[in-house]
Parts: structure tokens; C-alpha cells; sequence
């Protein structure tokens, strides 16, 4: 009894994390989507906080799944912010709370009976309904190429993306918070990101293409290793096993880039690789994480 309340306040303390760690990017969003393109008469005032307006629908679909399925409320919030920061500012404000639930109803529903990543099965179910409506991730001022970005304005999140996922800037201070959660299987996404950074830098050294620069310091994938690649269940719990997790996810997201976009193939190759997560532990005896 006493290592299972153990694990459940360790758990907590690491969700609460995670939350920490979501909030710089949570408040660039409302900057880049909102009042940025407010300040430049792009939008109407009430359309300045519609960012707000996919994280609170996230949180609740989180709770209301949470409630029905008896799951932990905390952790299904949690995951409703996660996803709604990955999706498009032009995503329909009424198709969306009705997708959301019943994605992540079906996912949370489908985990019971066979571990896979919940946060990776919701987010490719919603693509798949969302690019039946024409999905874009450009917001209407990327739309009107209003803005002449360098990378390094790239780097800062000002590039094309999820609402709150491509500001890379943001993503490695998330990074460098959750670190600081002993609980936080760290290698997962740092080994990853060094697989798929090398790779593109690798290329644009060779062919000196700027469009696998922009690659580089887009955000996308980094948020999909740092707040999903990283899960607490469904990932290896040895060192050794984590570090080959992470390289397979990352070679895989690196193979994903060169054909589809950038936006989606980290979660993809996260929910291909956590069907085998028994496999990447298979040789190595010692557990990194007790649970």
C-alpha cells in the first residue's frame, strides 16, 4: 500500500510538471495567434483570445472523458491541453469539442484492452476527421504572408504550426523544467531530438536547402518528443531501453519528415513504436523507473 501511494503522489507531482512546463508556451500562443494579429487588424478583439478558447475546450473534454471512464481527472486535463496545442488556429470551433471527446473517449476506451499512447491515438484520430474540412495550420496573417520571419524568428515560435507546438525556444525551457522531475524519462526526447537534429543539419551542411533549416528549429517535432515521446506508461523503464526508444523514434520521425508534413510525424512514429515498447527492455534487466 505504501509504494502504491508512493507512485500516485509521485505521478501527481510530475503531471503538476508538466503543467509548469506547458505555461510558457501556453502564453507565447496567445501573443503569436492573438494579440499579434489583433495589434495588426488581422482579427477582431473576441477573436484575440480564441487560442484560450481550444485550451479550456481541451481541459474539460479531458475531465468529462476523465469523469465517465473513472480514469484520473489531473491526467486527462492534462492531455486535452497537450492536444489542443498541437492543432490549427482554423480549426472549427464546433466540429472540434465533438471530435475531442470522442477521440479521446475511443483512445481512452481502446488503452484499457491493448497499451499503446493515448495522446498519439487521439491526436492522429482528430487529424484524420480534421483533414476531411481542408486543415491548415497557417493563421490568416502566414495566410497573407504578412510577416517577413528569419530563422531566428523561427526559433522563437513565429513560424507555421500547432497553436502552441512550433515555438522551439519554449519547448527546450518545457524541456529544461521537466528535467528537473526525477520521474521524467528525459532521455526519451533527448535522444530522439539529437537523431533528428544531426540528420537535417546534416543535410542542409550538405545541400545548404534553407528549407531543412527551417525544419530544424520549427518546433513541431520537438514538442511531440518533449510533451508526448515521454510518457509515463506506455515507454521503456530502462535507461538502455529508453535510449534505443528514442533513437527509433527519432530515425523514424526523420524518415516520416522527408515525406509528410512536419506537424504530424513525430506522433505518428510515437504511436507506431509504443505497440513495442516491451521489446526495447527486453535485454536490460535493471528498471530505471518503479512504478
Amino acid at each position: 500500500m505504501n509504494n502504491i501511494l508512493h507512485y500516485n503522489k509521485d505521478k501527481s507531482h510530475l503531471v503538476n510538471t508538466y503543467y509548469i512546463a506547458l505555461i510558457p508556451l501556453l502564453l507565447f500562443s496567445f501573443y503569436k495567434n492573438g494579440i499579434l494579429l489583433y495589434q495588426n487588424d488581422f482579427i477582431s478583439f473576441w477573436d484575440m483570445f480564441l487560442p484560450f478558447y481550444f485550451y479550456i475546450i481541451g481541459g474539460l473534454v479531458g475531465f468529462l472523458v476523465a469523469w465517465i471512464s473513472k480514469r484520473d481527472i489531473k491526467e486527462f486535463v492534462l492531455y486535452g491541453l497537450i492536444l489542443s496545442c498541437t492543432i490549427s488556429i482554423n480549426t472549427n470551433m464546433i466540429v472540434y469539442p465533438i471530435l475531442m471527446f470522442v477521440s479521446l473517449f475511443v483512445s481512452s476506451y481502446l488503452s484499457l484492452k491493448k497499451e499503446f499512447n493515448i495522446l498519439t491515438s487521439t491526436r492522429l484520430f482528430l487529424l484524420l476527421a480534421l483533414l476531411l474540412n481542408s486543415y491548415s495550420y497557417l493563421n490568416v496573417a502566414e495566410k497573407l504572408n504578412a510577416f517577413n520571419y528569419g530563422v531566428f524568428d523561427l526559433f522563437f515560435g513565429y513560424g507555421v504550426g500547432g497553436i502552441a507546438s512550433n515555438g522551439l525556444f519554449f519547448v527546450l525551457l518545457a524541456f529544461l523544467i521537466l528535467s528537473f522531475n526525477k520521474f521524467y524519462k528525459k532521455i526519451i526526447p533527448m535522444v530522439a531530438s539529437l537523431v533528428f537534429f544531426a540528420f537535417f543539419l546534416f543535410l542542409f551542411l550538405i545541400t545548404k536547402n534553407i528549407s531543412y533549416l527551417d525544419l530544424l528549429v520549427n518546433g513541431s517535432v520537438y514538442f511531440g518528443f518533449v510533451f508526448v515521446g515521454a510518457d509515463l506508461y506506455v515507454t521503456p523503464s530502462t535507461k538502455k531501453g529508453m535510449a534505443l526508444y528514442g533513437i527509433v523514434i527519432g530515425l523514424l520521425t526523420t524518415i516520416l519528415a522527408l515525406f509528410l508534413p512536419i506537424y504530424e510525424v513525430a506522433y505518428l512514429s510515437i504511436f507506431l513504436c509504443s505497440f513495442f515498447v516491451s521489446v526495447f527492455d527486453r535485454f536490460f534487466e535493471k528498471k530505471y523507473l518503479h512504478c
